[in-house]
């Protein structure tokens, strides 16, 4: 017997967004709960926007946290834990063309973000840099894609800056905030 799987269009996903507490990825079409994040996560990702958001917007960009969604080309929609977009925005609850993007990894989402939204977010032509960052330990994971897609990845780590168009990551700065200001471990 075969069941039939429920897909929503991108439209009927928007407006359940509208009405929903909750956020939520839409996948192929399917729509998919998101997890709430610790507390190392949820500082890297402040910490990351506060150290690129003045220079985003020096540059006429745009910089978010994680309640602005991106549609890729492909039709799904993902919150990134940081974005950068310069260009217009096609709606008021999207953006189609980010410029950066930084995913903070969880144990439970860190495949999804480096296979998955890693392969989606490159689609766009406008992704100048993606970034995956780890809470736990000193880890960047960076790509710079091109022509829709992904062709290497570098790492920083201890002693590395990370040099972005909106300004700089510096890696140890960054981690020694972290560790300085989380309380629970």
């Amino acid at each position: 017997m075969t069941e039939a799987i429920a897909v929503i269009s991108f439209e009927e996903f928007l407006k359940g967004e509208e009405q929903s507490e909750r956020r939520h990825d839409l996948v192929g079409g399917r729509v998919y709960a998101m997890a709430g994040g610790t507390e190392r996560h949820d500082l890297a990702a402040g910490l990351i926007y506060e150290l690129l958001a003045a220079g985003a917007r020096a540059k006429g960009c745009r910089p978010f946290t994680s309640n602005r969604l991106v549609r890729t080309r492909s039709g799904n929609a993902y919150y990134p834990d940081v974005m950068v977009a310069c260009g217009p925005a096609p709606h008021r609850l999207y953006e189609a063309d980010p410029a950066l993007v930084v995913e903070v990894l969880s144990p439970s989402t860190g495949a999804v973000d480096r296979r998955e939204k890693a392969v989606a977010y490159a689609e766009a032509a406008s992704l100048r840099m993606l970034v995956l960052v780890d809470p736990e330990s000193r880890r960047m994971e960076v790509a710079r894609p091109s022509g829709g897609a992904i062709d290497a990845w570098e790492v920083c780590g201890p002693g590395d800056v990370l040099a972005t168009e909106f300004g700089d990551i510096d890696v140890d700065a960054l981690y020694d905030v972290i560790e300085r200001t989380a309380t629970a471990s």
